[in-house]
C-alpha cells in the first residue's frame, strides 16, 4: 500500500516537473526578442529579458540583466546593444555613441545588425530605416517594435496584434492611447483594462507606474498612491518611483499639508511683529534667498535677520489673517497662500493709531527639512491703508 502511494506520489511529482520545465520552456521561447543572437544559449536567454525590461522603460532592470548576460557570455553582443539602447544618445554628455564603437560588428548576427544601424542613424534617417527593418526583418519583435511610435498610436495596436506574446509594453503604451483621445474619445476604462493586461505578461513597475498615471488623471490619489507604491517595491531603494508616489501622498494629504502651511504663516508673522528671530528661523532655509514687499509698496528686497530684529517705527496693536487659501503646484513641492490681513498699528513718532487693511500672498517650499518661507507680497486693500514709510 505504502509502496503504491509512493510510486503514485512520485509519478504526480514527475509530471508537475515536467509541466515546470514546460512552462519554463515556454517563458523562454516567449522572451526571444532577438531570434538570432551572437550569445551563448544562457546569455541569449539573460539578454533576451535585459530587452524585456528595456522595451518595458525599466532600464536600470535592463541594465542589470544585460550585464548578467556579460558574465556567461563576455562576448554577448545583444547585451552590449541592451547597453548601447538605454544609455543617451545626447552628443553632448551621452554614451550611447561609445558604446556602439566599442562593440565589433563583424561579429553580430544580421538581426543584432538591424538594431545597431537603427541607434547609429540619424533622426532624419531612422523613419525610412525603421520601415526598411519591418520589411526585412517581418518577424523580429525587437525590430518591429522599433517602428512604433507615440506620433502613431496605431502602431503600437499594429504591434500588439503581429506579436500578441511580447506585446506587454505596446499594452501599456495602447492604455495611454485610450486615456488621451488618441482612438477616439478618451476611455478610462480601456486603457485601465490594457494596462492590467500589461501587468499580467510582464512582471515590472512600469506598468504599475503607468497605471497609477490614470488613477492620477482620473483624480483618484488614494487608489494612484497604492498602485504606485507597488511599483516602488520593486526595487525601493532610490527608486525612480518614488517620486510620483510622493506626490500622490501629498495630493491625498492636501487638506491637512494646506492647514500646517496656513499656520506657519501666521507663526512666522507673530516672529516678525514681535523681533523674534529665534522663531522666525524656525521657517528659514540656508540655500534660500528669502525676498518680500511690503505694502507701502516700496521695491522688493531680501529679507534677513536684521529686518526681524531691528527697532520698526511703529508698534503692532492687532494683526489677523483672513480668507486664507492655499494652492499648490503640479509636484506639491510649492504653495502660494493667498489672504487679506486686517488690524492696527500705532506711529511711534506721532502717536496715531492707523487701520491696516491689506490682501497679500506668501510662497512656501517644500524642502528636505520641511515647509519653508520664500517669498510674501502685501499691498492695501482698494481704499485702504497699509505700512507706512519705514527706513
Amino acid at each position: 500500500m505504502i509502496t503504491s502511494i509512493t510510486h503514485n506520489l512520485n509519478k504526480k511529482t514527475m509530471k508537475n516537473l515536467l509541466t515546470l520545465v514546460a512552462l519554463c520552456f515556454t517563458m523562454a521561447l516567449n522572451a526571444q526578442w532577438i531570434k538570432d543572437s551572437s550569445c551563448n544559449n544562457k546569455a541569449s536567454l539573460v539578454a533576451n529579458q535585459a530587452i524585456e525590461y528595456a522595451m518595458n522603460l525599466e532600464y536600470m532592470a535592463a541594465f542589470g540583466a544585460a550585464n548578467s548576460a556579460l558574465l556567461l557570455d563576455k562576448d554577448c553582443s545583444s547585451a552590449k546593444l541592451t547597453l548601447a539602447f538605454i544609455s543617451s544618445s545626447n552628443p553632448k554628455w551621452g554614451s550611447r555613441a561609445q558604446k556602439l564603437k566599442e562593440i565589433n560588428i563583424a561579429k553580430l548576427t544580421t538581426e543584432e545588425k538591424g538594431w545597431y544601424d537603427y541607434m547609429s542613424a540619424s533622426s532624419d534617417d531612422k523613419e525610412s530605416l525603421e520601415t526598411s527593418l519591418v520589411s526585412k526583418f517581418p518577424k523580429s519583435p525587437l525590430l518591429n517594435y522599433m517602428a512604433t511610435s507615440i506620433k502613431d498610436f496605431n502602431s503600437f495596436r499594429v504591434f500588439a496584434k503581429k506579436f500578441p506574446a511580447y506585446a506587454s509594453s505596446a499594452y501599456n503604451m495602447m492604455s495611454y492611447g485610450y486615456m488621451n483621445g488618441a482612438y477616439g474619445e478618451k476611455n478610462e476604462f480601456e486603457a485601465m483594462k490594457y494596462v492590467k493586461m500589461s501587468q499580467n505578461m510582464h512582471a515590472g513597475p512600469n506598468s504599475y507606474d503607468s497605471m497609477a498615471e490614470h488613477y492620477a488623471s482620473m483624480g483618484d490619489y488614494e487608489n494612484a498612491l497604492k498602485t504606485q507604491l507597488k511599483a516602488v517595491d520593486f526595487g525601493s531603494f532610490s527608486s525612480p518611483y518614488m517620486k510620483y508616489a510622493q506626490i500622490y501622498y501629498a495630493k491625498t494629504k492636501a487638506s491637512s499639508i494646506s492647514e500646517k502651511i496656513m499656520a506657519n504663516q501666521k507663526a512666522i508673522q507673530k516672529a516678525q511683529i514681535s523681533g523674534d528671530y529665534e522663531s522666525y528661523k524656525k521657517f528659514e532655509h540656508p540655500e534660500i534667498t528669502v525676498t518680500t514687499g511690503d505694502s507701502n509698496l516700496n521695491p522688493f528686497y531680501v529679507y534677513t535677520k536684521e529686518d526681524v530684529t531691528k527697532v520698526a517705527p511703529i508698534t503692532w496693536d492687532g494683526f489677523e489673517y483672513s480668507n486664507m487659501e492655499t494652492h499648490f503646484s503640479p509636484d506639491m513641492k510649492t504653495a502660494i497662500i493667498t489672504f487679506e490681513a486686517d488690524g492696527a498699528y500705532v506711529v511711534t513718532e506721532t502717536n496715531e493709531t492707523v487701520s491696516y487693511a491689506t490682501r497679500g500672498s506668501s510662497t512656501w517650499v517644500n524642502t528636505s527639512d520641511g515647509w519653508k518661507i520664500l517669498h510674501t507680497s502685501y499691498a492695501p486693500r482698494k481704499g485702504k491703508t497699509g505700512l507706512p514709510e519705514m527706513d
